[in-house]
């Protein structure tokens, strides 16, 4: 007895099932019409072409003809072709092309040719589908360094909307970075015979996705590439996971793979497109950085002479050196640090402190190599609290990123705001760390307050700048609460403030942090009125700190403390103007 077919299989099944509908009305109109046994054949592309339907996956086919064949007689195939699918209510993106058109849609559209790129025969001239086949690979592989760069902006376009499927709080298993569009990009290139691709990998992750996508649109019952957090449970109970936590780090485990592949292969493009200086023949050079630290075609290595299991900084130096040049961190390298690297000794020592501020204020380029960094084991060494957070969803609607991902996010937009404040060091420290008390029931600001104090003292800050740390982290949502929520001109309100944030240094830090936590957050989270209102309130505590006067009693028992924890609860539920 067999078992329940596998989805691949029965993805495998679905197409084969089409193949032989469409064969039958081949046939049935080959017979009907007296068709010539030669010109004109009917082929699958994009998915479909790939030999795979998903449950509400449409059939996407090409009728194809040869230059001159009769027009009339390609209309009348393909109404005996369409209708019958139409009537029968099967999902259907047909074209009608000849040989001329077929190439010359490939050329004006990038997106056509990627899925004329699978190209599959199902019925006709057999002969016709090879020789077109073979023609738009070949066009592809002449077109590529012209069309290359425009796939890869257009790529990194999607991914700037749509963001990162292992961090986004609705992934497109689709669109997203790291989603079942960028297998089909990766194809290509490696069609392209230019750039190289781990093809097992990335069938492998392709796959992998190809599921889960299967059992929501089982959940569903219809076409969707979005999971929802309504049908999370459902689909982690189709495929057998405990819950849809475990759904958010399958996926995001998928995601983070193809994107990492994804990520490595542009930057071979990049290097590969970049003109060489002038007189200089163009071949990679190993540029040593830092000491075990090398650059090389885009990318950060480990050098011959590296001994992670001897030197503890060596996985700071590395990234370090990696997001200030904005490169990537190979994944070799990344993988022997978490498998080799020494235990950081505690407290660190200041050039590791120096390293991780100097990382985490990188900018941009800090999300890539912190991912190489967290796929691999290294973040955890580093920061055991990490795994609290990691793919952790939001509580609301207005967060577009998972919590982890929030966190660096917040980073990098501190990071355009580091020459604003005296200590940089703090801000982004303070950045990485506001959220890190999520996960739990109490309220996270107050659980974070006490962890971020101990990770800093362990990172090696004195006690002060501890101090300010777990402070920022306390209070990180004060500023744009009391501004939303209370009278600014009542000299209470910046009272409390003042009360709470202590001196102005502190406020200036926190005042940068509120805007970068906002703009991770969301485009809800953050608005010209809002930064107006947060603005007067951070005038006039600075204002009232420097004048040196401080609320009385009564002012804290109305402004300080209990309203701290009515505000950032309701701040995490979402209310936003």
């Amino acid at each position: 007895m067999t078992g329940t077919p596998t989805r691949s299989e029965q993805r495998r099944s679905r197409a084969a099932g089409a193949d032989r509908q469409l064969r039958a009305l081949w046939g049935e109109a080959q017979a009907g019409l007296d068709l010539p046994s030669a010109g004109a054949a009917l082929v699958a592309v994009g998915g479909y072409g790939r030999g795979h339907l998903s449950p509400a996956s449409d059939l996407d086919v090409v009728l194809l003809a040869v230059d001159g064949y009769d027009e009339a007689l390609l209309g009348q195939l393909a109404e005996r072709l369409w209708y019958p699918l139409w009537d029968a209510n099967v999902p259907l993106d047909h074209a009608v092309r000849t040989q001329r058109q077929l190439r010359a849609a490939a050329d004006d559209d990038v997106r056509v040719a990627l899925g004329l790129l699978e190209m599959r025969h199902i019925a006709g001239d057999a002969a016709l589908t090879l020789s077109s086949r073979s023609a738009v690979l070949a066009q592809w592989r002449r077109s590529a360094k012209r069309r290359l760069p425009l796939l890869v902006d257009d790529t990194r376009r999607r991914w700037a909307q749509l963001g990162d499927l292992g961090h986004a709080t609705t992934p497109d298993l689709k669109e997203s970075h790291g989603g079942l569009r960028d297998v089909t990009v990766l194809r290509a290139l490696l069609a392209s015979w230019l750039v190289d691709v781990p093809a097992v990998e990335l069938d492998r992750q392709a796959i992998a996705l190809l599921e889960v996508r299967d059992a929501l649109q089982e959940t569903t019952g219809r076409r969707t590439e979005r999971l929802v957090a309504d049908y999370a449970a459902e689909v982690a109970e189709r495929l057998g996971l405990t819950d849809a936590a475990a759904l958010r780090a399958r996926v995001a485990e998928i995601g983070r793979g193809i994107g990492h592949l994804a990520q490595v292969a542009f930057r071979n493009v990049d290097w590969m497109l970049t003109p060489a200086p002038a007189g200089r023949p163009r071949r990679p050079v190993l540029e040593v950085v830092a000491p075990g630290v090398a650059a090389y075609r885009g990318e950060v290595v480990l050098t011959e002479k590296a001994q992670p299991a001897r030197d503890p900084l060596l996985g700071l130096r590395a990234a370090e050196a990696a997001a200030t040049r904005g490169l990537l961190l190979t994944d070799a390298a990344a993988a022997r640090l978490g498998r080799e690297s020494m235990a950081m000794p505690v407290p660190w020592p200041p050039e590791a402190r120096g390293l991780l501020g100097r990382l985490l204020g990188s900018g941009r380029a800090l999300v890539d190599v912190w991912e190489s960094l967290d796929q691999y084991g290294v973040v955890d060494s580093l920061l055991p609290e990490w795994t609290q957070v990691r793919h952790l969803a939001p509580q609301s609607s207005v967060h577009r990123f998972t919590v982890d991902r929030h966190l660096v996010q917040t980073c990098v937009e501190a990071a355009a705001y580091v020459d604003q404040v005296d200590r940089p060091d703090l801000l982004v420290t303070a950045a990485l760390l506001h959220d890190i008390g999520k996960g739990g029931d109490a309220d996270h600001s107050e659980v974070g307050e006490l962890i971020a104090r101990d990770i800093a003292g362990r990172v090696g800050f004195s006690a002060k700048d501890a101090a300010t740390i777990a402070r920022l982290v306390r209070h990180h949502l004060l500023l744009v609460d009391v501004a939303t929520t209370r009278d600014l001109d009542d000299p209470r309100t910046a009272a409390a403030v003042a009360s709470a944030v202590v001196d102005g240094p502190t406020l200036d830090l926190l005042a940068v942090l509120t805007e970068a936590d906002a703009l991770a957050t969301g485009p809800q989270a953050w608005s010209p009125w809002r930064k107006q209102l947060v603005d007067a309130l951070v005038e006039r505590s600075k204002r009232h700190l420097h004048l040196g006067s401080q609320p009385d009693s009564s002012d804290r028992q109305t402004l300080g403390s209990p309203l701290l924890g009515r505000t950032n609860r309701g701040v995490e539920r979402g209310r936003v103007g």
